[in-house]
C-alpha cells in the first residue's frame, strides 16, 4: 500500500473536490475527512518506521523517517482540529456578514492544499522538491491571510508575500550551493540530489560551499520559521488570519520551515564535523527568545501577542537542537509536539472572543471574558498555563528537559539564559492573559450579551495534550528518540 502517496493525495483530493461542492457542510465535511485519514495513515505508517527505519516511495522520490512521521503526525493532528473548528468558525462569520460563500469556499480549496504542500515538505527526499513544496505552502497560505479582503489583511499578506519570497529565494540560492558542493570535487554528473544520497557522501562535499550553503538556506527558511530579526511578517500574518488559519501557521506551518533548516544543519554537520551550525541556531534561537519576552508584554492586540509567543517557542527549539546532545534534542522534539497541540487551543479562543467582542483589542476586551465564554475561558487559561510553561502540561517536561540536558552536559550559561528568558515570557502571557479572563465584565449588559462559545476543537487538543502529558506511549516515545538520534548523528 502506497502510504506515502496516499497521505498526499488525499488531502489533494479533498481541495479539489471542495471546488465543486455544493454545500458549505459538505467541504467542511471534506476537510474533516480527510485529515481524520491522513493521520489514521501516519499511525500506520509510524509502526513501520518504527520497524525498518526508514519507508521509500517511487524509487525513493518520497522518503519516511522517524523525523519524518513525526511531523506528518502533527501536521494531521492540528489540520484535522483546525478543519473541526472552521465549520462553526465560518458559519458565525458569514451570518454576520464579514465573509462572502466565495471566500468561504476559497478557505475549504486552499487549507487542503496548504496541508499537502506541508505533507510533501517533510516527505520529499530531494532538496529541490522540498523547495518547492515550501513555496507552495507559502503562496497557499498568504492567500488565506488575506481571505478577509480588509486593508490591514491585505497589508499583512503583501508583507509576508515580500518576505516570504525574499526568504524562499535566499533558501534556493543555499539549495544550488549544496548542488555546486557536491559536483566540485566529482566531475561526473550528480547521480542523486536526495538527501539520502547526499548523507552517504556528506564528507566528500565541499566544505567551504556547504558551509555557505547553510548560511543561504539558514536565512531562508529561518525567514519562513519566524526566527528573529526575520520575523516581522509573524504578528501581521497571524493576527490578520482567519484564526483557523492562524492555528495552522503556528502550529505546523512554522515548523515546516524549521523541518527545512534541520536537514541542512544535519547535512552541515555530517559535511563539517563541526559546531559552526550549531552556533548559528543557537546564538539566532536565543535571540529570538529574549526579543519575544518584551513585545508578549507590551502587546495591545491579543493575536499579535500569541504570535511572538509562537517566536519564543520556535526560538527555544532551535537552541534545544544547537545544544546538541540527547537530552536536549528529544526536548525540542517532544517541545515541537507540545506546542502544536497548545497554540491551536490559543486561537481558536482568540477568534471566539474576536466574534464576540468583534475586537482582539486588551484594552476593548476589558476582564470577564471567562464569564461571558465560560468554554472559551476555561480554554484558554488551560492552554495559557501550558504555553507558559506550567506543569501538569507538557510544554513544563520539554523545557526542563532541555534545561536540564543544558547543565548536565555543562552548557550553563546557555540554560541560565534559556531559563530567563522562559521566565520573561511567562510573566508577560500571564500578565496579558489576567487582563481578559478573570473579572466581571465593565458593563453588566456585556455578561448577557450572545457569544460564540464553541469548545469542540479545543477540547479534544485540550485532552489530547493532557493525556500525553502525563503519559507519552512507547511508540511515540521511541519515534522521538529515532529522530533525536537522526539529528544528532547518533547510531
Amino acid at each position: 500500500m502506497p502510504l506515502l502517496t496516499f497521505i498526499l493525495m488525499t488531502p489533494m483530493a479533498a481541495g479539489m473536490l471542495c471546488l465543486v461542492a455544493p454545500s458549505r457542510r459538505i467541504m467542511a465535511g471534506l476537510g474533516v475527512a480527510a485529515f481524520a485519514v491522513t493521520l489514521g495513515l501516519a499511525v500506520v505508517l509510524l509502526r513501520q518506521v518504527l520497524v525498518c527505519g526508514v519507508v521509500t516511495e517511487g524509487r525513493e522520490f518520497l522518503s519516511a523517517d522517524a523525523l519524518s512521521i513525526w511531523m506528518v503526525l502533527l501536521i494531521s493532528v492540528v489540520s484535522l482540529a483546525t478543519s473541526l473548528n472552521a465549520g462553526r468558525y465560518f458559519q458565525r462569520d458569514l451570518a454576520a456578514g464579514t465573509i462572502t460563500p466565495g471566500r468561504v469556499r476559497e478557505f475549504y480549496v486552499l487549507t487542503p492544499l496548504f496541508g499537502a504542500g506541508m505533507f510533501l515538505v517533510v516527505l520529499a527526499n530531494n532538496l529541490g522538491v522540498m523547495w518547492a513544496a515550501v513555496e507552495a505552502t507559502a503562496l497557499s497560505s498568504v492567500l488565506l491571510v488575506a481571505l478577509y479582503n480588509r486593508r490591514t489583511s491585505l497589508e499583512a499578506a503583501w508583507k509576508y508575500v515580500i518576505l516570504g519570497s525574499l526568504g524562499l529565494a535566499l533558501a534556493l540560492l543555499g539549495t544550488v550551493f549544496v548542488y555546486a558542493a557536491a559536483c566540485k570535487n566529482n566531475p561526473q554528473p550528480l547521480p542523486s540530489f536526495n538527501w539520502s544520497h547526499l548523507m552517504s557522501v556528506a564528507r566528500q562535499l565541499d566544505p567551504h560551499l556547504l558551509k555557505l550553503a547553510f548560511v543561504f538556506a539558514f536565512i531562508g527558511y529561518g525567514t519562513k520559521a519566524g526566527l528573529a530579526p526575520m520575523h516581522t511578517w509573524l504578528p501581521d500574518a497571524h493576527s490578520e488570519a482567519p484564526s483557523p488559519t492562524s492555528a495552522m501557521l503556528s502550529g505546523v506551518s512554522l515548523k515546516i520551515a524549521l523541518y527545512a533548516l534541520i536537514r541542512f544543519h544535519i547535512l552541515t554537520t555530517a559535511c563539517l564535523n563541526s559546531d559552526f551550525s550549531r552556533h548559528v541556531l543557537l546564538g539566532f534561537g536565543l535571540f529570538s527568545m529574549f526579543l519575544a519576552a518584551p513585545f508578549i508584554l507590551v502587546q495591545k492586540n491579543l493575536k499579535r501577542m500569541l504570535a511572538y509567543s509562537s517566536l519564543e517557542h520556535v526560538g527555544l527549539i532551535c537552541a534545544g537542537i544547537a545544544l546538541n546532545t540527547p537530552a536536549t534534542i528529544f526536548g525540542a522534539l517532544l517541545h515541537m509536539g507540545y506546542h502544536a497541540l497548545t497554540k491551536p487551543v490559543l486561537f481558536f479562543a482568540a477568534g471566539n472572543i474576536h466574534q464576540t467582542f468583534h475586537t482582539l483589542e486588551f484594552r476593548r476586551i476589558g476582564p470577564g471574558v471567562g464569564k461571558i465564554l465560560p468554554a472559551t475561558g476555561i480554554a484558554m487559561s488551560m492552554a495559557g498555563i501550558a504555553a507558559m510553561g506550567m506543569p501538569p502540561f507538557g510544554l513544563f517536561l520539554s523545557e526542563v528537559t532541555i534545561i536540564g540536558g543544558a547543565l548536565a552536559t555543562h552548557q550553563t550559561a546557555a540554560g541560565v539564559l534559556i531559563l530567563v528568558a522562559l521566565l520573561a515570557s511567562f510573566c508577560g502571557i500571564l500578565q496579558q492573559l489576567s487582563r481578559i479572563i478573570p473579572g466581571m465584565p465593565k458593563n453588566l449588559q456585556d455578561s448577557k450579551r450572545p457569544g460564540t462559545d464553541t469548545a469542540l476543537a479545543m477540547t479534544l487538543l485540550l485532552g489530547v495534550l493532557l493525556v500525553f502529558s502525563l503519559w507519552l506511549p512507547a511508540p511515540v516515545c521511541g519515534l522521538i528518540q529515532d529522530a533525536s538520534r537522526i539529528i544528532g548523528g547518533r547510531p
